[in-house]
């Protein structure tokens, strides 16, 4: 299970990850577990400073159809920040499901969502919904729903960002 910061963001960050992955934390502090298969830094992320999107994380962990991403704090730790997930069957906390639950489902549910098309090194899919919770002044949490050409989900993610 991946949870979100926040009392306000827990309903829009959650995802449930099963197969055996134990649970992430938003904001928690670096953890690394069985399974990691590559690591990327970005050190010219390091430091203080707004985290509006995964590209601004200071390290990235991919596991087997899931990717973790990590922003150092003002004491030079790494917090979790963003956690996504592409292995069929996982769930959001609504109840989508990866490679079974369509666009339309999601965006009947959540039809305040955010719609974009998928852009960037990070995009994992052709097009996205994106549900925005704020968690503080200047703080948020979202959950995005990624999907292929055809409309099916194909990853879920869970990102907490902010100055």
């Amino acid at each position: 299970m991946v949870t979100g910061v926040g009392a306000g963001a827990a309903g829009a960050a959650t995802i449930t990850i099963g197969k055996g992955m134990p649970p992430w934390r938003l904001g928690q502090r670096y953890a690394r577990r069985a399974g990691l298969v590559q690591s990327e830094r970005f050190p010219v992320n390091a430091g203080p400073g707004c985290v509006p999107t995964v590209a601004a994380a200071t390290r990235i962990d991919y596991y087997r159809g899931l990717r973790v991403a990590w922003r150092s704090g003002v004491d030079g730790r790494l917090y979790l920040v963003d956690v996504a997930t592409s292995r069929a069957g996982d769930r959001s906390g609504d109840g989508f499901a990866i490679a079974v639950s369509t666009r339309r489902e999601v965006r009947a549910r959540h039809p305040g969502g955010s719609f974009a098309y998928g852009k960037g090194q990070f995009a994992l899919g052709a097009t996205s919904i994106t549900l925005l919770r704020r968690t503080g002044q200047e703080t948020f949490a979202t959950l995005v729903y990624w999907f292929d050409a055809r409309g099916v989900l194909t990853a879920l993610e869970a990102f907490a960002g902010g100055c």
